[in-house]
């Protein structure tokens, strides 16, 4: 699989944890793609895989952009909020998968996460890491090579 795709997505992670400080200078997890840990390379692979599946529960495909219109797609706020709680379920059972467990607080190098709890148990501000990382996957996309589309109601033929 090409890799550009969970490569903007770790890209777009560093320069978002950057801007807003909310991770030390030192996180692994800021480190450049050649740089990064197999284990977060993996887990920027799997967000990247799975974002087609999200997007197909709101009724969208995902298309090389030289088969798509040219009409951009704006995601609704209904379609985000589907679309983040999704992403926190993929993200935690990937944690969980590499061995994370629920901690007071955030522990690259003993795999503990205050944020492997149900999307209800997080702080709206929590929940915004996850809806602000979904409302960039149109531009992600783009960026790519690819494009969202929304699939027809009906019957084609």
């Amino acid at each position: 699989m090409d890799d550009r795709l969970a490569r903007a997505i770790h890209e777009d992670y560093v320069r978002r944890r950057k801007a807003d400080g909310s991770l030390r200078a030192d996180d692994p997890a800021l480190r450049d793609w050649e740089g990064l840990d197999e284990a977060l390379r993996a887990s920027s692979r799997d967000q990247a895989a799975d974002i087609a599946r999200k997007l197909e529960a709101v009724g969208y495909d995902v298309l090389p952009s030289d088969k798509a219109s040219d009409e951009a797609v704006h995601l609704e706020p209904e379609e985000i909020e589907v679309l983040a709680r999704l992403e926190h379920v993929r993200w935690a059972e990937d944690r969980r998968r590499q061995g994370w467990r629920l901690g007071p607080r955030r522990d690259v190098a003993r795999k503990r996460s205050p944020y492997l709890v149900p999307w209800s148990e997080l702080s709206e501000e929590v929940r915004d890491l996850d809806r602000d990382t979904v409302r960039l996957i149109p531009q992600l996309l783009s960026d790519s090579g690819l494009s969202i589309v929304r699939r027809r109601s009906g019957g084609e033929g």
